[in-house]
């Protein structure tokens, strides 16, 4: 699974725990379900990346049926691809893009491709309307006078130095009529439409009471980044819900802090009333502003603080403390439980040459730690092992013409038990004999020679035609001189069928040897080799024995 997709299944369970918890809080204050939703919105896009720095915590899972081989159903997929001359020999496999054509192209590459980018869209889309919405606000805010009116000013005053607000707040009048709202967190605004100057001074309390509420509470910070959390997770039910949520009980928590200052329910339900009654237009979203009157939750506010058996209270330092810890109890497990990736599952694949070919009837065996299965690859390169555990395995391929292939295979996570297996094209072998009659006498060379060299022997692969022979010639001297010698030479047999480059690798025996046996390979020609109907380049190993009878 990618950390994308951990971290976001780990986001959605948070928030459904927040959301429970709020559900659990039901009969206490407003402030306390909005102090623990907060807390869970927050934590929530944290938690799958805390859960990497913390020790892990596997849930154990039943295993599937014991190894046994069968053919993979047409239509299956796979995810990496191996070479044999890999780089990273070291986790056993070198994971590169499987080619596009042939019966084994993967599916589920391009479907995860398609969701994120469909997932990209959906949360750029959303990122952009909050981004034009707080563009439009600053805006409306920069055309704002800085209010002067002594009422309101003195109002201001007070209701920061009750609530315990040191930091300065600017006040705001707007020419949006229906602008009623805190917005800032560093450097809080208040923002009130032009026509509030000739409200009363009841009115003018009760509704900074209110605002002052919001910024001591830091309300605006909290619900932009549950909105920028709610953007990203465009497409789940959870994070809207949890959105919501916010924003209604921060507006009841700020309705209970008004009444505990002495406003009275009914006052100020008939003040919220004028109030949205004077707004016109709809109000501004709450995802940039905090405004104070939305119709939409009007009409539960104002039974919400009417109602006179609702806890009101501020919660303590010792519920907030307690409820976090709680909280933090259940967002534990989120972050360090891991799926249970050890049970055993089918260990499936695709082979292809180096054309993107898939290669059929390919034996494959899987040597695992307690058993050594083989199978066949069918008409579409595929091959399975079903009931495959977690652990170090190591995997052969052998098929005539292509150099056979161990690699070691580290299955740990889902990805691991799918596999693409690309084949390197082998190295011909042939081996000649020279022989003459030997001499009576031996003549002995004045520059001496050396013992013949083991042969280098490479993959075998079905030699091509050879159209065109010329046997190595004993060279004289050597003859007369008694002198074998067994000489390995590479030669590189081109798409037209020549030998377009060979060379001896044999270096104790003596030059003339091996000259004569370079002289004679570089004259032969065969058939192209093909592969998949096209000629390709092949390496041979030619053995050339130099004998006397």
């Amino acid at each position: 699974m990618s950390l994308l997709a951990d971290a976001t299944i780990r986001a959605s369970i948070v928030l459904l725990i927040g959301l429970l918890l709020r559900a659990a809080l039901r009969r206490r204050s407003s402030a306390l379900r909005h102090a623990v939703l907060a807390a869970a919105i927050v934590a929530a896009p944290f938690v799958g990346f805390l859960g990497r720095l913390l020790p892990a915590v596997t849930l154990p899972a039943a295993d599937a049926a014991p190894m046994a081989t069968a053919a993979i159903a047409p239509g299956r997929a796979h995810a990496v691809a191996t070479r044999a001359d890999s780089a990273t020999a070291a986790v056993g496999l070198d994971t590169r893009s499987v080619p596009a054509s042939g019966a084994g192209r993967p599916l589920w590459p391009a479907v995860a491709v398609a969701a994120v980018a469909i997932w990209g869209m959906g949360a750029v889309f959303a990122s952009t309307i909050l981004l034009g919405a707080a563009i439009r606000l600053r805006r409306v805010a920069a055309q704002g006078v800085e209010v002067d009116d002594p009422r309101w000013r003195r109002a201001l005053e007070a209701a920061s130095h009750d609530a315990g607000v040191a930091r300065p707040v600017r006040l705001l009048v707007t020419p949006d009529a229906a602008l009623l709202a805190t917005w800032g967190w560093l450097r809080p605004r208040i923002l009130i439409p032009a026509g509030a100057l000739e409200w009363s001074d009841e009115r003018i309390q009760t509704v900074l009471a209110h605002e002052i509420a919001h910024v001591r509470r830091g309300d605006w910070m909290l619900q932009s980044f549950a909105e920028g959390l709610r953007a990203l997770l465009w497409w789940n039910p959870a994070a809207w819900i949890a959105c919501r949520a916010l924003r209604d009980d921060c507006e009841l928590a700020c309705d209970d802090a008004v009444l505990r200052s002495g406003v009275g329910a009914t006052a100020y339900a008939e003040h919220l009333l004028k109030i949205a009654h004077g707004a016109r237009r709809p109000t501004w979203s709450a995802a940039v502003v905090m405004p104070m009157a939305r119709r939409s939750t009007l009409e539960r506010r104002i039974v919400a603080m009417l109602n006179p058996d609702l806890d009101r209270r501020a919660p303590t330092r010792l519920a907030l403390m307690g409820t976090a810890a709680a909280l933090l109890l259940l967002l534990l497990p989120v972050a360090v439980l891991r799926g249970a990736q050890s049970g055993r599952q089918p260990l499936e694949g695709v082979i292809y040459d180096t054309t993107g070919g898939v290669l059929p009837g390919v034996t494959v065996t899987l040597d695992a730690e307690t058993a050594k299965v083989q199978t066949t690859t069918d008409p579409s390169g595929r091959f399975r092992f079903d009931g495959v555990g977690p652990g170090q395995h190591a995997l052969h391929v052998a098929q005539p013409g292509f150099r056979a292939l161990r690699q070691p295979i580290q299955l740990q996570k889902d990805a691991d038990w799918s596999l693409a297996v690309t084949l390197q094209v082998g190295e011909l072998k042939e081996t000649v004999t020279v022989s003459q009659r030997r001499p009576a006498s031996i003549t002995p060379l004045a520059d001496g020679s050396a013992g013949p060299k083991p042969v280098r022997v490479g993959g075998n692969i079905r030699a091509p035609r050879k159209t065109h022979n010329v046997n190595p010639t004993y060279p004289t001297r050597m003859v007369e001189a008694g002198l074998e010698g067994q000489i390995s030479v590479e030669a590189v047999i081109g798409a037209d069928g020549r030998v377009v480059r060979a060379r001896a690798l044999t270096v104790k025996a003596h030059p003339e040897l091996a000259q004569a046996a370079v002289d004679a390979v570089q004259q032969w020609r065969f058939e192209p080799t093909l592969l998949n109907g096209a000629p390709v380049d092949v390496v041979m190993t030619v053995t050339v024995n130099f004998s006397l009878e």
